[in-house]
């Protein structure tokens, strides 16, 4: 043999070599070489392109002149555009012995041609670097998993922190928060959400202590059950119930236009919350006061003064004689309804 070994040496020691002579006439290549070779390929032309400076070459004698000029090789397989093969040659047998891996493609190839620890030579590091590269993944893996759980566990913490237990409405800092991202979404520069406003709603039951006194605290705790429940069938997905006290609920609606149609919305909320409840042992009535305070998305807007006034309606609402409703717009406050 004109290199000095036979060819079971060089499968041996190179497995992925390949021999050519100068005319492109493969005249041996390495068992995993013989791999990514097209079948029945005799000649690199048509089984390789020379990748040089971003450009293909398929002509035979660039492959061969870069093996002379001693470059850096890489080659691209036919018919496998994701792997390209690097290495160097040298004069060999009055042609080039080839030398070539997969670089950074080591994963990519493993996949798609099969291959294993054999078609490596020993002092290669690929089945290691194989190992490191799943070991890797399997961490990010568990890492990723681990971090949707946390952020899971997070969100539950932080919807327990702001939810009443009783009723599974916003508690008083749960308002706070919806609050506050409303009027955030305020935005002067905005003319369409500008000519729309917000109202906030306080809520008291009436002759509610006398179904504690009479049935006792868990009849008590069904009324109040009752009553979320009719809060939230009565608003929309994008407004918020809350409970912000033992039997007082708030009530904040978002993109309404004018305080026209407040008043009719909560008398029917008072309607439904009057209805006999049947708690099996006993029927028990209650009913409902409300005050509302209507005012413009502004950022201005004293929150704080709001609520007073939604709470100081709430109160009128209280001494007209209950089971009403007072509407306040700004510095107008209409009589109770």
């Amino acid at each position: 043999m004109q290199l000095g070994l036979d060819g079971r040496a060089l499968d041996l020691l190179l497995p992925m070599h390949l021999w050519i002579d100068p005319d492109g006439t493969i005249l041996g290549a390495g068992p995993t070489m013989r791999k990514l070779l097209p079948a029945g390929a005799s000649r690199i032309s048509g089984a390789m392109t020379l990748l040089r400076q971003g450009v293909s070459h398929a002509d035979p004698a660039a492959i061969c002149r870069a093996c002379r000029e001693d470059e850096r090789l890489f080659l691209r397989i036919a018919g496998r555009p994701r792997l390209t093969l690097r290495g160097h040659a040298v004069p060999a047998g009055g042609g080039f012995l080839l030398n070539l891996g997969f670089g950074i493609g080591l994963v990519d190839a493993v996949g798609e041609l099969d291959l294993n620890d054999g078609d490596f030579a020993p002092p290669e590091l690929a089945m290691e670097l194989l190992f490191l590269h799943e070991a890797n993944r399997a961490v990010m893996s568990e890492l990723s998993r681990f971090n949707r759980h946390l952020d899971a566990a997070r969100e539950a913490a932080e919807r327990q922190a702001f939810t009443d237990p009783l009723t599974g409405l916003r508690n008083r800092r749960g308002l706070e928060l919806a609050i506050a991202a409303l009027l955030r979404s305020a935005d002067p520069r905005d003319s369409r959400r500008a000519r729309k406003g917000f109202a906030v709603a306080h809520l008291d039951l009436d002759h509610f202590k006398p179904v504690n006194d009479r049935h006792g605290h868990a009849a008590g705790d069904a009324v109040l059950r009752h009553v979320a429940q009719v809060l939230r069938e009565a608003i929309r997905s994008h407004d918020t119930a809350a409970r912000v006290g033992g039997d007082e609920f708030v009530l904040l609606l978002d993109n309404v236009d004018s305080p026209e149609a407040l008043a009719p919305m909560a008398r029917r909320i008072i309607r439904r919350i009057e209805r006999p409840i049947d708690l099996g042992a006993a029927i028990c009535r209650v009913s409902a006061s409300i005050g509302i305070v209507w005012s413009p998305l502004d950022r201005s807007v004293p929150v704080d003064f709001m609520l007073a006034d939604a709470d100081a309606a709430l109160y009128r609402s209280k001494h007209a004689g209950r089971g009403r409703v007072t509407v306040v717009n700004g510095a107008a406050a209409p009589g109770p309804g």
